[in-house]
């Protein structure tokens, strides 16, 4: 059994995995970078093709997120017989953002001369080959291998995928939300499968959330303000999820009584996003259910009147008017700045301080909605190749559909895996998670391009356990010197980098801290991100 990342180690994007179990070449996921463009935006599809040659026996999804789906085209197109999986709402989805996607290159072929990474009829076919299959029924997509999809929370149709083989059983999660949101229940713990391994993200492996229902009234109050004071608040979004989980919780505020009353204006993907909704109201919570059944109304679209406030779809033809009138909220993808009607509307209001954008969830690192959550007030933002000064009010609220450090901890420990893999999250939120699961499981964090053979325990693996139960008896003898600089030196023989003590918590650590406890030196290593200092013997 072996695992293999083409995209998504150690970063947030191009998810792209290839799982060997049972004489079987199993891919899960098939992503781009969201942010890259071309050849830079796909995971590595040609070390994909060295490994599997042309067999290539199985694709599972495991949800509609770009970052995960985009790339299928393309595998479709060079593993024409391999059969694809996921769940109904799951296909219904990626059908939309995939032809979104055909647009948008097409546009940056016609605009900077850019080769489309592929085309309408590609995009058709892999539709074509997408099998749905329900939630908790086991299949047989092969032979003495079983597959069963298990609800992942995090949007409408997301899946964890449990596999049992003659080899070994596997849970890969895909993106998972234990907290339920309005638009999805959240994750039912997955106690009734032991598996060998468990694939995991670890997008906030970091840090812990704060409460849902706090984060929700902070920000509809922090909108509500602004509309007072005659401002006009963007809230950039992704357009699967996050932008209708944002109209339900305004809506559900106003109606309430807890802000006044203000038009929501909503543009780019998220429009036809939440008119799809219409046909998947079976897979939405109950309580969404009922209210559509009882008030025969849309959930999403209304017209102004009582307490019910406005919410509309905006043609590209209404933008400009959007920038003048009335205080409104504009509701637009895309949620990290990097394209879509949400730059548009950015560049006119952010030089404005009554206004303000309010950003919602996860910012990739080379993101402009990470570079603008990092700005002091005045600064200016590159946008469309202009700098643009930001004046306006920025605020940050976590609406994440993503799990936190200990949401992840907690599912694991459900499943009592004998090994884990981290990935999907930058490296430094997979180190703090890998310290918070390596004192009982064998856990993995692989590099992109890297195998991790899950048959062979590692060599490390008997000496850990030693440690574990000796650790006040290992000791190793150094020499301490001065450098001409005045700096401390202190050299330790080979024995110490062999050793599972190293292995398990110094390798790949770039620097180290440490601190006096009486006659003892104690020392951690770190990794660049790491700001705390805790003991470590």
């Amino acid at each position: 059994m072996q695992f293999t990342a083409f995209g998504g180690a150690a970063e947030v994007g191009a998810s792209c995995a290839l799982l060997q179990i049972a004489g079987k070449n199993i891919l899960i996921d098939a992503g781009i970078r969201v942010n890259r463009r071309g050849e830079e935006s796909l995971p590595d599809l040609r070390g994909l093709e060295s490994m599997v040659g042309d067999q290539l026996d199985l694709v599972l999804v495991s949800h509609a997120h770009m970052d995960h789906t985009g790339a299928l085209p393309l595998i479709r197109d060079r593993y024409p017989l391999a059969p694809i999986y996921c769940t109904p709402p799951t296909k219904r989805i990626a059908e939309i953002l995939l032809m979104d996607t055909v647009k948008i290159m097409k546009n940056q072929e016609e605009e900077e001369a850019e080769t489309p990474l592929y085309d309408g009829e590609m995009v058709e076919r892999t539709l074509w080959a997408l099998e749905e299959k329900p939630f908790g029924e086991w299949f047989e997509p092969l032979e003495n291998i079983r597959v069963a999809f298990h609800p992942a929370g995090h949007i409408m149709g997301a899946a964890c995928i449990l596999l049992d083989t003659a080899e070994g059983k596997v849970v890969y999660t895909g993106d998972i939300a234990t907290a339920s949101q309005r638009t999805v229940a959240g994750m039912p713990p997955i106690d009734f499968f032991k598996p060998d391994v468990v694939i995991t993200e670890a997008t906030y492996g970091d840090s812990n959330h704060a409460g849902r229902k706090t984060e929700e009234q902070r920000l509809a109050q922090a909108v509500g303000e602004v509309i007072q004071r005659g401002g006009t608040v963007l809230i950039p979004s992704f357009a699967l999820g996050r932008a209708q989980e944002i109209i339900l919780i305004l809506k559900s505020s106003m109606m309430s009584g807890l802000i006044p009353g203000f038009p929501i204006f909503v543009d780019g993907m998220v429009r036809a996003i939440c008119d799809s909704y219409r046909d998947l109201v079976e897979f939405l919570p109950e309580k969404l259910q009922n209210y559509i059944k009882n008030s025969q109304q849309s959930v999403f679209w209304s017209r102004p009147r009582k307490n019910i406030p406005e919410v509309t779809k905006l043609v590209p033809s209404e933008r400009i008017m959007m920038l003048t009138g009335k205080p409104k909220c504009i509701i637009s993808s895309s949620g990290m700045l990097s394209g879509g009607p949400s730059v548009f509307y950015a560049e006119t209001l952010a030089p404005e301080e009554k206004n303000a954008i309010f950003l919602t969830g996860y910012q990739d690192e080379e993101s402009p909605g990470r570079r603008l959550q990092e700005l002091q007030r005045g600064d200016t933002l590159k946008l469309n190749d202009q700098k643009v000064p930001v004046l306006c009010q920025v605020s940050r609220y976590n609406l994440s559909a993503h799990a936190d450090q200990l949401q992840i901890c907690q599912q694991i420990s459900y499943m009592e895996p004998k090994q884990v893999i981290l990935w999907h999250g930058e490296w430094h939120a997979i180190q703090k998670l890998r310290e918070k699961l390596v004192m009982r499981y064998i856990v993995h964090t692989p590099r992109n391009g890297e195998t991790v053979d899950l048959a062979q325990a590692p060599e490390w693996l008997s000496e850990y356990r030693l440690q574990q139960l000796e650790a006040e008896q290992i000791t190793y003898r150094g020499e301490i010197g001065m450098a001409a600089d005045g700096s401390v030196l202190i050299r330790f023989g080979p024995d110490v980098s062999q050793s599972a003590p190293w292995k398990q918590f110094f390798e790949r650590r770039d620097t180290v801290k440490a601190k006096f406890m009486g006659k003892w030196l104690h020392i951690k290593g770190l990794s660049p991100e790491d700001d705390e200092i805790e003991e470590t013997t």
